[in-house]
């Protein structure tokens, strides 16, 4: 059965990483571009009716569009990532999220606290430092990346890959 996710595709994120991304990115390698995973699993494709795509439509509602840099590289034990400055609009985003749709399954392991980040390289364990001062790198040469995040994509990753389901506009108040 299709999963979806919900996500902040980040596409100014493509120049900077996008060709790391293509080769040791997984998620990548099945269409799903420079992005920010808000809530993964989110809910199977069938059950995302009209009357779910309406209560996801009333909480992105509640939060204001927001831009943040990308200027920071993080890592987690196989993962290289880029981390969103600020990050407190994503993190509210996502409580209210979770909060909002309680019965959504659950999968795989349960990290204490949210980090919001941009995923470079994931698996890596062998080439760790190498990625880190790549993407260290270009980032000093061509400076912090500025991104606008406008509304929340419902991706649904299907047998030919990734690819947007429905996306939920955030306010422009």
């Amino acid at each position: 059965m299709p999963r979806t996710l919900l996500a902040l595709l980040v596409p100014e994120a493509e120049p900077l990483v996008g060709d790391l991304r293509a080769r040791m990115d997984p998620s990548a390698r099945r269409g799903l571009g420079a992005h920010i995973t808000l809530v993964y699993p989110f809910i199977d494709s069938p059950s995302v009716t009209p009357e779910v795509l309406d209560r996801l439509r009333g909480v992105t509602a509640r939060h204001a569009a927001f831009s943040f840099r990308l200027a920071d590289v993080g890592t987690f034990p196989s993962t290289v990532w880029l981390g969103p400055t600020p990050a407190d609009a994503i993190a509210r985003l996502v409580v209210d999220l979770e909060a909002s749709f309680p019965d959504r399954p659950r999968a795989g392991p349960v990290f204490d606290g949210f980090v919001p980040h941009l995923s470079v390289a994931r698996n890596v364990r062998r080439d760790h430092d190498a990625i880190v001062a790549t993407c260290r790198g270009r980032l000093l040469a061509s400076g912090e990346v500025a991104c606008r995040a406008r509304e929340v994509h419902v991706m649904e990753r299907a047998d030919a890959g990734w690819r947007v389901f429905a996306a939920a506009p955030l306010s422009e108040a």
